[in-house]
C-alpha cells in the first residue's frame, strides 16, 4: 500500500497507509453517545431478529409505560454489567408496564462464532428479556449511538426519556431510580424526572433533511442551509449547531465551526459534544491551555465520549507529555476497543515521541478495525 509523508499541526504523519488517513480526514467531528437524539425527541422504530431468526418491531416489543433500550457486546466488560442491571429490572417490572430489549451490536456481520459469544453470554448471565440482532449496525448507527454500552428508555410514544452512555456507577443507579419512579408513580426530586427538551417537530424535520442531504454528492452543499433553517425554526434545538458546526469544521472553517459549538454550549453548558468539538479547533489552533480545559470538562461531562479521550491525549502527547497520552488512549481504548480513530490518534502520538514500531502498530490496528466495519 502507498505511503507518503502528510503533515498535521507539529505531526509528521510518515507510516499512516493512505487508505486509513483519507477516511480520517473525511470524517467529521464524532458526535455522541447519541449524536442523532436528544431527550424529548421521537426514536426511530426497528425491526431486528433474535437469536432465534425471528423478527421483532419496537410496537411488538413496547411496555405500556416505558421500554429500555440497551446497546451491547460481548467484548464489553461494562456491557455484562449493563445486562445484569437490565435482568433484575426485567424480573421485577416485567408486568408492571415496563419492556427490556437488548441489542447487539458486536460486528457489522453476524458470524457463527460471534452468535456463539452472544448466547454463551445470555446464558452465563441467565438473560430472559429479548436480545437482537444489529446486523449491519443499522439501528445502531439510526440511534447514534458511539459509547458501548449504551442505554435508552422510551415511553411508549417512543419518545425518548432517559439515556446513558457507558456505565458509570451514577449514572446506572440514576437510571435504575428513574425507571422505579416511573413504573411506581413515586414522587421525586424534579431532576430525577427530567424529561428534557421537546424539539420543535418543524425543526427536527428540517434538521434530518440537513442530515439526509450528505449523504448524497449531489444535495451536500445544501446541508448548510437546511441546519441553519432548523435553527431558525426552534433556537433552542442544540442538534442542528453541533451539525453544523461539523459541516463547517470538515470545510475546514475553523471559525465558523468554533462560532457554532460556543452557540450550542450558551444552550447547555456541559454538552459534552461542543466541549470536545471546541477543544479539537482550540487543539488545532495551538492554544492547549483552553483546549485542555474543554476536553476536561467533556470528559466530566461524559466520562463514556471517546473523542474527549484521544483529543486530550493527542495535546498531551504535543506537550511532550508521553505518560499522560497513552494513559488517555489506554482509558479510550478500555472503553471501546474496537473505535479505529483512537488507534489513528494513538500512532500520531507515537510518532512524535519517534516510535515508528508502535505507531505502524496503531496505524495496523486501526486499519483492521475499519475493514471490519465495511
Amino acid at each position: 500500500m502507498k505511503r507518503f509523508t502528510f503533515n498535521t499541526g507539529s505531526i509528521a504523519v510518515r507510516l499512516m497507509p493512505l487508505w486509513v488517513l483519507i477516511i480520517l480526514l473525511n470524517t467529521s467531528i464524532s458526535s455522541s453517545a447519541l449524536h442523532s437524539l436528544e431527550l424529548g425527541m421521537e426514536a426511530p422504530d426497528f425491526t431486528l431478529t433474535d437469536l432465534n431468526g425471528r423478527t421483532h418491531t419496537f410496537p411488538v416489543l413496547s411496555g405500556d409505560k416505558l421500554t429500555v433500550v440497551l446497546f451491547w457486546a460481548t467484548w464489553s466488560e461494562n456491557s455484562k454489567k449493563a445486562l445484569k442491571q437490565m435482568q433484575d429490572l426485567h424480573q421485577k417490572y416485567k408486568d408492571s408496564g415496563l419492556s427490556v430489549v437488548g441489542i447487539n451490536v458486536d460486528k457489522q456481520e453476524i458470524t457463527e462464532e460471534t452468535l456463539g459469544k452472544i448466547k454463551d453470554t445470555a446464558t452465563s448471565l441467565n438473560i430472559t428479556f429479548p436480545l437482537l440482532l444489529d446486523r449491519g449496525l443499522t439501528t445502531f448507527n439510526s440511534y447514534g449511538i458511539i459509547a458501548v454500552p449504551s442505554t435508552v428508555i422510551l415511553d411508549k410514544n417512543r419518545v425518548v426519556r432517559h439515556e446513558l452512555s457507558g456505565f458509570p456507577l451514577m449514572g446506572a443507579d440514576s437510571l435504575k431510580q428513574f425507571v422505579e419512579v416511573v413504573i411506581e408513580n413515586k414522587k421525586m426530586p424534579t431532576e430525577t424526572l427530567a424529561t428534557g427538551y421537546q424539539p420543535d417537530k418543524k425543526a427536527v424535520r428540517l434538521w434530518n433533511m440537513g442530515i439526509s442531504s450528505q449523504k448524497s454528492e449531489r444535495t451536500a452543499a445544501k446541508a448548510n442551509g437546511w441546519f441553519e433553517k432548523a435553527i431558525a425554526a426552534d433556537p433552542a434545538f442544540i442538534l442542528p449547531y453541533i451539525s453544523l458546526g461539523t459541516l463547517y469544521y470538515k470545510q475546514h472553517n475553523l471559525v465558523e465551526a468554533k462560532k457554532q459549538f460556543e452557540l450550542a454550549l450558551q444552550k447547555k453548558l456541559d454538552h459534552a459534544i461542543a466541549l470536545s468539538s471546541l477543544g479539537q479547533i482550540l487543539l488545532d489552533e495551538g492554544n492547549f491551555t483552553s483546549a485542555e480545559i474543554a476536553l476536561t470538562n467533556a470528559i466530566k461531562a461524559d466520562e463514556a465520549y471517546l473523542p474527549s479521550y484521544y483529543f486530550l491525549g493527542l495535546l498531551k502527547g504535543r506537550q511532550g507529555n508521553s505518560a499522560q497520552a497513552l494513559q488517555m488512549f489506554n482509558q479510550a481504548e478500555r472503553l471501546n476497543p474496537r473505535d479505529y480513530t483512537l488507534f489513528v490518534y494513538k500512532g500520531m502520538v507515537y510518532e512524535e515521541l519517534k516510535d515508528p514500531a508502535n505507531a505502524a502498530a496503531c496505524y495496523k490496528k486501526a486499519l483492521g478495525l475499519v475493514v471490519e466495519q465495511l
